[in-house]
């Protein structure tokens, strides 16, 4: 006789009462897996914008995603463009952040938009943006400095409504001239050169610039000075070492010739006897050292030579 068929251990036996429970259990967490384990699972589309996923596939509790505006849509600056996963298990829900926008605003010639304008990313159908003329220009008012974004989200045209601004004239140099090629106006060079016998002294050009609200050019005009007249000097040439300076004296009846390296004297005529030089016999002393001629007469007039 076979026995009996072996039951289920006690272990695994369940009360009836528990068994839907479990079923049910199981249908939440196939249902709902990421919520059961704390996870946001993946984040919500947002309108006009894509999310920056990072290559991340699950998303935890406190995970921050965040979002880039689709082409031809701007973020609102103030607006915030991230969600956030919270305990709960769900995203925060940010209010949209990306409109259509005009791209970044035209660059009009000579001009910028004003300051309050810099900040201002967003700009939607009619608005407006203002400019302004740069330094060194001036506004013409009779043309608009305005554009404005239009239905298909394009800017306006706008034409040129700057202009330069002029410099003082500039007037004349004394003795000498100043080129200007073209005008006087922002930018613009001159030149400046002087007359024949005369020189430069200070800058040979300059521009026309701003300081402040004022045009000014940007270097002092130079002067124009007289080239001295230059006196020729005459040539030299070698002197010898010995030069030759004579003086003659007249003592009574003898004719003394002073020179550098000797000195040359003559008696006249006279009728005194023997012992006398005879006229035009000259007597000469040489040599580097040599009597003066105070001396040389004391000797005469001593020596009975001079009468």
């Amino acid at each position: 006789m076979r026995s009996a068929r072996r039951g289920a251990p006690a272990a695994l036996r369940l009360p009836a009462p528990l068994v839907p429970s479990l079923g049910l259990l199981l249908l939440r967490l196939l249902w709902c897996p990421h919520s059961a384990r704390g996870d946001c699972g993946f984040p919500p589309d947002m309108p006009n914008a894509t999310v920056l996923l990072e290559n991340r596939t699950i998303f935890p509790e406190g995970t921050v995603v965040g979002y880039h505006c689709n082409p031809g849509f701007v973020k609102i600056i103030g607006k915030v463009n991230v969600v956030h996963c919270l305990e709960n298990g769900q995203w925060t829900t940010p209010e949209v952040f990306c409109q259509r926008s005009c791209g970044t605003t035209p660059r009009v010639p000579y001009a910028h938009k004003k300051d309050i304008y810099i900040p201002v990313s967003y700009h939607p159908v009619g608005f407006v943006v203002e400019y302004e003329c740069n330094p060194g220009f001036a506004r013409n008012h009779s043309i608009s400095g305005n554009v404005t974004c239009l239905e298909d989200y394009t800017w306006s045209k706008s034409e040129i409504f700057c202009y330069k601004k002029s410099c003082p004239d500039p007037g004349k140099i004394e003795n000498g001239h100043i080129n200007i090629p073209t005008d006087i106006l922002f930018t613009s060079q001159i030149y400046f050169s002087c007359d024949p016998g005369y020189k430069l002294v200070g800058v040979n050009s300059t521009y026309c610039d701003y300081e402040g609200d004022d045009m000014i050019w940007e270097n002092p005009f130079p002067v124009c000075q007289e080239i001295p007249t230059t006196t020729q000097k005459p040539s030299t040439t070698d002197v010898p070492s010995t030069r030759t300076q004579s003086t003659t004296q007249k003592t009574s009846s003898v004719d003394v010739t002073v020179t550098q390296n000797q000195i040359v004297f003559t008696r006249q005529s006279t009728s005194k006897g023997s012992g006398f030089l005879t006229a035009g016999v000259p007597v000469i002393a040489s040599g580097h050292t040599f009597m003066t001629l105070t001396v040389l007469f004391m000797m005469l007039v001593a020596t009975g030579y001079l009468t």
